[in-house]
């Protein structure tokens, strides 16, 4: 299947099969896709730990549960909490790192120059920022583009998933060993789609110029009606939601998977707001 494609036919699945468990061959691909995503000096900073529903305790599920979550959380089988390592950040490590990417020849041209040029000019300013520099933006910004590449792997492997909100590193570092040095990022439901591949349609998105700004902020990114037209034809803009038969659907899925109609979790945990 073309990029595009793929691209317009992902949705954010919220009701699975939870009689149909994920392979463990589907979740590595899934990981081996996310561990070769762009990140900024070859440092890895996302971390995932792959949680099986049938063999984790009621607590750490209480723990990982977000608010908005009873139709990911009662279906899915399988969840991938992700979260950020600032250590990745350290110093001596990113320097090492960064000889890496020369050494494979990756960066620089020279490699005895680019390797010196690492050691006088960068590694005084890593060691003396790594601790601001493991939380920026930019750090983080790795970890969504890891998620990214998980997703469209699951896709490709016939899987649903749906990022949720990041538990508090209180509530379950303990619970999963987490390093002191962890920042949860968002748990991520996986599973066989109990719901059409459409989902009911494809969610609508503020207009192109209202996001997007071309040269400075005020200035939209003009959209040419041709190459929305050229989009639709390659699939990636499709038809909004809902679809005529969604309503339907959903009432079918919740008394096929006998579940209520609710959106909440009753006493779920309250979601990190600020990476803590």
């Amino acid at each position: 299947m073309e990029v595009m494609q793929v691209l317009g036919n992902r949705r954010s699945i919220r009701y699975y099969l939870p009689h149909r468990p994920v392979e463990r061959e589907k979740v590595q691909k899934m990981l081996e896709a996310a561990r070769r995503a762009s990140c900024v000096g070859n440092v890895t900073v996302a971390r995932a730990i792959v949680i099986w529903k049938d063999q984790v305790s009621d607590e750490v599920m209480k723990a990982i549960t977000p608010p908005l979550g009873y139709q990911q959380m009662n279906t899915a089988p399988c969840f991938i909490l992700w979260y950020h390592d600032k250590l990745s950040y350290e110093g001596n490590k990113w320097i090492d790192d960064l000889k890496g990417l020369a050494t494979q020849r990756r960066i620089g041209e020279n490699l005895e120059q680019t390797v010196d040029l690492i050691e006088k000019s960068l590694r005084p300013a890593f060691g003396a920022a790594w601790e601001q520099m493991a939380v920026a933006p930019l750090a983080f910004m790795d970890v969504g583009q890891v998620v990214a590449q998980a997703t469209f792997a699951a896709w490709d492997e016939g899987l649903g998933t749906c990022l949720m909100s990041s538990p508090r590193i209180e509530q379950i570092g303990p619970l999963l060993n987490l390093p002191e040095t962890a920042i949860p990022v968002c748990l991520m439901s996986v599973g066989y789609p109990a719901e059409s591949w459409e989902a009911g349609g494809q969610t609508s998105r503020p207009p192109l110029e209202e996001i997007f700004c071309e040269m400075e902020y005020g200035k939209p990114f003009k959209s040419d009606p041709a190459v929305v037209e050229e989009l639709k034809r390659d699939g990636l803009i499709q038809t909004p939601a809902p679809l005529p038969w969604r309503e339907a659907e959903l009432k079918y899925i919740a008394h096929a998977l006998n579940m209520e109609f609710q959106l909440a979790m009753p006493g779920a945990a309250t979601p990190s707001e600020d990476g803590s």
